[in-house]
C-alpha cells in the first residue's frame, strides 16, 4: 500500500514573518548605505552586480512554479509553491539591494513593480484565500432552482465539456478537471474550447458573484505584473550586457558587461 502523500502549508504567520524580515533588512541597509564602501554605492559593481545576478535567477524560480503546475508535473503543488515563495523574498532582496544603491533609472522602476507582485501576492495568499474557504457552500444562487432553460444551457454546456474530455484526459472526472499546459500544447483547440465552457458554466452559475472584487482580480494581475517584470528584467539584462555604452549614457562603464555600444 502506497503511503499518502504529505502535503507541507506555508502560514500565513510564517508568510508575514518573511516580509517583515525583507522589509527590515532592506530598511537596515538604506540606513547604513552611505556609511558602506564605495562598492556598495554603484548598482553595477562586481558585488551589487552579481547579487542582481542571483537574485534574477532566483526570480525565475516562481515561472517553474507556474510551468510545473499548469502541465501537472507535480503531485504536490504546494512543495512548489513554498519553494516559490522562498525563492521570491530571497531573490527580491538580492535584487533590491542592487536596486537601492542608486535611487534612479530602470533597477528602481523594476523594484516598484517587484512591489505590487508581493502586494498582491500576499493578498492573495492571506485575504483571498480565506475568503475563498469561508464562501464554500454559502452561494446561495448555485443551489436555487434554475428555470428551465438555463438548466437546459448548463446540461448542454456539461454535455460539450465530457465530449471534449474524452480528447483531452478520457480517464479524467469533468467535475474536477483542469485545463494544463500540456494539454494545451498537445490539443490547443480542444483545450481553449473546454477553457470557454468552463467560463460559460461559472458565469451562469454565478460562482463569484458572490465575492468582493479584489479577491478576483488579483490573480490575473499579479500574473500580469510578473510577467510584465519578467520582460522588464530581460530587456534589463540585455541593455546592460550588450548595450552598455547606451546604458552608462556614453559615460566610463563600471559593471562588467561583453559590449559597450
Amino acid at each position: 500500500m502506497t503511503a499518502p502523500l504529505t502535503r507541507p502549508d506555508l502560514s500565513n504567520r510564517a508568510l508575514r514573518s518573511g516580509l517583515i524580515g525583507l522589509a527590515l533588512i532592506l530598511g537596515g541597509f538604506i540606513i547604513l548605505q552611505p556609511s558602506l564602501d564605495p562598492a556598495w554605492q554603484k548598482p553595477g559593481s562586481p558585488i551589487l552586480q552579481s547579487m542582481a545576478i542571483i537574485g534574477s535567477v532566483l526570480l525565475l524560480v516562481p515561472f517553474i512554479f507556474s510551468i510545473g503546475k499548469r502541465a501537472g508535473y507535480t503531485q504536490i503543488p504546494n512543495r512548489l509553491f513554498i519553494l516559490h515563495v522562498g525563492a521570491s523574498l530571497i531573490g527580491i532582496g538580492f535584487i533590491a539591494l542592487h536596486a537601492l544603491a542608486h535611487f534612479n533609472g530602470p533597477p528602481l522602476m523594476m523594484l516598484g513593480g517587484l512591489l505590487l507582485l508581493v502586494i498582491t501576492g500576499a493578498i492573495g495568499r492571506t485575504y483571498a484565500a480565506s475568503i475563498f474557504a469561508t464562501s464554500f457552500g454559502t452561494k446561495p444562487k448555485p443551489f436555487r432552482p434554475h428555470d428551465a432553460a438555463l438548466k437546459s444551457t448548463l446540461g448542454q454546456i456539461i454535455k460539450d465539456k465530457k465530449l471534449l474530455l474524452e480528447h483531452l484526459d478520457p480517464d479524467a472526472s469533468e467535475a474536477l478537471f483542469s485545463v494544463t499546459l500540456w494539454h494545451l500544447l498537445r490539443r490547443p483547440r480542444n483545450s481553449i474550447s473546454y477553457i470557454w465552457l468552463a467560463h460559460r458554466e461559472a458565469t451562469l452559475i454565478g460562482n463569484r458573484q458572490s465575492l468582493p472584487w479584489i479577491s478576483t482580480i488579483w490573480r490575473p494581475l499579479h500574473i500580469l505584473l510578473a510577467w510584465l517584470f519578467l520582460a522588464g528584467m530581460i530587456t534589463h539584462a540585455i541593455v546592460v550586457t550588450f548595450f552598455a555604452g547606451y546604458a552608462a549614457d556614453y559615460g566610463p562603464v563600471h559593471w562588467w558587461h561583453i559590449t559597450a555600444w
